[in-house]
């Protein structure tokens, strides 16, 4: 059974766990993914980059030092050379031996648990290869297809893999207000929209919604001890607390996403809304 990534008109905003629940488990990797997934949580956000042997492989940063013990960039490195990585000891000690996920195995996860994956493309270089890739890899996994939205904030490349998928749903990103903000995404193919509180207006949203569009709001990670709302307060001189939770009850948001899922599960709850 396909998942349903867009149930506003339920009362219902999902809890879109950030890179999984990446506040209590390393980013990306199968703890913090079967973490989100225990906490309740349906629906994950994920990034994918090519290797230099053709495997595609979940992670966010296009070099791994950040999160690994391996120093140099995904794509000029193969496979097992990023298994030789532990990219969970950084974290915390207690998940050393964590490996890098292939995109092949988390679908496979998230099909037999009956999770949304919101799959972000990171690719910078080889994007021939990189489409040539993710292509036969859902070809190879059809049933995945129902349960992926494929999300990027280059829109021409993530067209190219619905150009040979056509039943692909894609979400893109808008970190802008156009002109007709409307139309650009609808230019880009989009079946959803993910947007930032910077220059979201309840316009857009309401415009959203009307033309079928699910609706993905990312709330920034806490910096400086500060919640994103908090973040928002302090940058803009507004109160965006009544103004999420407005949108949220308005019908107009599908999908909450941030890295700390209790977080998320009180805003959509103080708007009282479900977010199973």
């Amino acid at each position: 059974m396909a998942f349903n990534f867009h149930r506003a008109a339920e009362g219902i905003v999902l809890a879109n766990s950030h890179r999984g629940y990446s506040s209590c488990a390393p980013e990306n990797t199968f703890p913090a993914f079967e973490a989100a997934r225990l906490a309740g949580t349906h629906c994950i956000e994920i990034d994918i980059h090519l290797t230099a042997d053709d495997r595609l492989v979940v992670t966010h940063d296009h070099r791994i030092d950040r999160v690994s013990t391996g120093h140099g960039f995904v794509e000029q490195m193969t496979y097992p050379q990023l298994l030789a990585c532990d990219f969970g000891v950084k974290y915390h000690p207690s998940f050393a031996g964590t490996r890098i996920p292939l995109l092949a195995d988390v679908l496979r996860w998230a099909v037999e648990n009956g999770m949304g994956l919101i799959v972000e493309v990171k690719q910078r270089n080889r994007q021939d290869e990189f489409v040539a890739a993710l292509v036969a890899l859902l070809h190879e996994h059809p049933d995945a297809l129902g349960h992926i939205q494929l999300l990027g904030f280059n829109h021409v490349l993530i067209n190219r893999v619905k150009a040979q998928i056509p039943q692909l749903t894609l979400q893109v990103v808008t970190l802008e207000r156009y002109n007709n903000q409307l139309a650009a995404v609808q230019q880009s193919n989009a079946g959803c929209v993910c947007f930032e509180f910077e220059f979201a207006h309840i316009d857009d949203l309401r415009a959203y919604k009307n033309a079928g569009l699910g609706v993905r709001m990312y709330l920034h990670e806490m910096k400086n001890g500060m919640t994103p709302l908090e973040q928002y307060d302090y940058k803009f001189g507004c109160d965006s607390r009544p103004v999420i939770i407005g949108w949220m009850q308005a019908g107009l948001i599908d999908m909450l996403s941030h890295d700390d899922i209790p977080y998320l599960q009180g805003l959509i709850e103080e708007a009282g809304l479900r977010w199973d």
